[in-house]
């Protein structure tokens, strides 16, 4: 029956849902966020454009859900569990083993790696977050079955492909080239001068790129204009990138990222313990560490590839695909190498998924090779590494969902639900008074539940009350404003509305606060 069961792709497939879903399913009490608002401004006040493919898969959720941020993170969902099943298939031709591929899969389900893209719906769903995922899987997939069955129409589908992904993605999809050339060098590797195939399929990629970051050519405007048009984009800083791009490999703060990836869940309980004695992402206070797991990284990679050449190659270019992501982004994405977390190394979780499971197998029947008095508990150790590594991820992933929802989500979606309960409907003009308690955790989550839209607060408020635009709505936490608006005029009294935010949620002082003004309005 187990045997039945792990060969079994139909079960696998279902199971790899189950759990991604499972994994993400905190997601769905998160909210809209930043300058997610601007968007939703213009979807709920008639004043969107179809500028790109982005804000068109922001529009198309806001037509299905409307507000409601619950459909929006469900869709988020489905995606997520969409590359979980991809990379399966991925994983299954690159190794040609489906029980492995169920390994990696789950790994890949339940890995905290890269989870920053799901607390807004824009990295989550429409410009990055997982459907990148996808599309990558998809070239690494097609590429892998060219060099299998040797047909051309695969790798032109990947080109084309990659040029398609570029124009609907360019912010992220850039990220795909040096992952691609990685792994047809790895992928066909015999010497380490690579052959003229190679060097061939590399340029035509690299000529793709270039020819859209550099010259703004497109599949769209060649298939309408007929013709190919140079226009240099000289507001692109490639002296900028080339620069950092130079100075990236040799820095550690990329060593350091890719060392937090690798350690995955338990270094994310681990370094929350030890948070009032070292900072994660500190050079200096973590250099040590840095040196101790990638010298086991690369000690796996060699061993894998002792083991069988295949393998590690495979362990040698998941932990290339992992860099390059970190690498990318430094260069392309960000204003400078830096620590801080950013959103689209969701990509990488993959690559940490397969490094895993082809480095721990290797292991596994590189010890089940040796004499030893553990060999005949061996697959109840390895058993059990793998169930303690999927709870322990699975926990972490959690973790982070949940800690990001009590900080924001869930203050967020009671704060708007109370505020339109108190009013469902303002007049014209009015203004929103919002008092805090002098602390600055709480002032910053009250900034953070309206802040961040490219229109204003008043922007985001109108969103819950579409009759009125944005400069129907004024916004303040400062009493000096409420004073200014009044100005001894009593009836714009009526139109001030008062509220005082704390852990407990909002609450409504407007009763309140119209006494003082029309007692001080002479």
């Amino acid at each position: 029956m187990l045997k039945n069961i792990s060969e079994n792709t139909f079960i696998h497939i279902l199971l790899l849902i189950i759990v991604a879903i499972f994994t993400f399913f905190p997601a769905l009490e998160m909210f809209f966020y930043l300058d997610e608002w601007g968007n939703l401004y213009e979807f709920t006040h008639g004043n969107f454009k179809y500028s790109h493919f982005t804000t068109r898969i922001m529009h198309l959720l806001y037509r299905l859900f409307g507000i409601d941020a619950t459909g929006w993170f469900g869709v988020g969902i489905v995606v997520f569990a969409l590359s979980v099943v991809a990379f399966y298939f991925f994983v299954r031709l690159l190794l040609k083993n489906k029980v492995l591929a169920l390994v990696a899969g789950l790994i890949y389900a339940t890995t905290p790696v890269g989870t920053n893209t799901v607390t807004m719906i824009w990295t989550f769903v429409a410009e990055g977050g997982y459907p990148l995922n996808i599309a990558l899987v998809v070239l690494l997939y097609t590429l892998l079955k060219y060099f299998q069955e040797r047909k051309i129409f695969y790798y032109l589908f990947v080109v084309v492909a990659f040029m398609v992904f570029l124009e609907l993605e360019p912010r992220r999809v850039f990220i795909f080239l040096p992952i691609l050339i990685l792994f047809d060098y790895l992928i066909n590797f015999k010497k380490i001068i690579p052959n003229v195939g190679f060097m061939a399929r590399a340029f035509s990629l690299v000529t793709g790129f270039v020819a859209y970051y550099k010259y703004d050519v497109s599949l769209s405007k060649i298939i309408s204009t007929g013709s190919i048009v140079l226009a240099d984009q000289t507001g692109y800083d490639w002296q900028t990138k080339l620069r950092l791009g130079i100075e990236s490999p040799f820095h550690i703060q990329p060593l350091v990222t890719l060392t937090n990836i690798l350690l995955g869940g338990p270094w994310v309980f681990l370094s929350e313990l030890l948070k009032e004695y070292i900072n994660p992402s500190d050079v200096k206070q973590i250099y040590l560490l840095v040196v101790i797991v990638l010298f086991f990284a690369v000690a796996l990679v060699v061993l894998a590839w002792k083991t069988k050449r295949e393998w590690g190659l495979t362990a040698l270019f998941s932990l290339g695909w992992i860099y390059l992501n970190i690498w990318s982004f430094y260069v392309f994405s960000s204003p400078g190498i830096s620590d801080t977390a950013h959103r689209t190394l969701s990509i990488a979780a993959p690559a940490y998924a397969l490094f895993m499971a082809i480095s721990g197998f290797a292991l596994y029947t590189f010890l089940k090779k040796r004499k030893s008095r553990f060999r005949k508990n061996l697959n109840s150790i390895f058993v059990l590494a793998f169930v303690f590594l999927l709870g322990v991820n699975f926990l972490a992933t959690r973790y982070n969902f949940n800690k990001f929802n009590d900080f924001r989500s869930r203050p967020a979606r009671a704060f708007f639900k109370d505020l339109k309960n108190f009013y469902p409907t303002l007049p014209a003009n009015s203004l929103l008074y919002f008092q805090t308690p002098e602390n600055p955790q709480i002032k910053y989550r009250l900034s953070r539940i309206y802040g961040g839209n490219n229109y204003g607060a008043g922007a985001t408020i109108a969103v819950f009350y579409p009759e009125l635009k944005k400069e129907e709505i004024n916004v303040t936490r400062e009493y000096k404003d409420v004073e200014k608006f009044v100005e001894n005029d009593l009836a714009k009294i009526d139109r001030v509305f008062t509220f005082y935010f704390d852990e407990k949620g909002l609450s409504n002082k407007t009763v309140d606060i119209r006494s003082n003004l029309k007692q001080a309005t002479p």
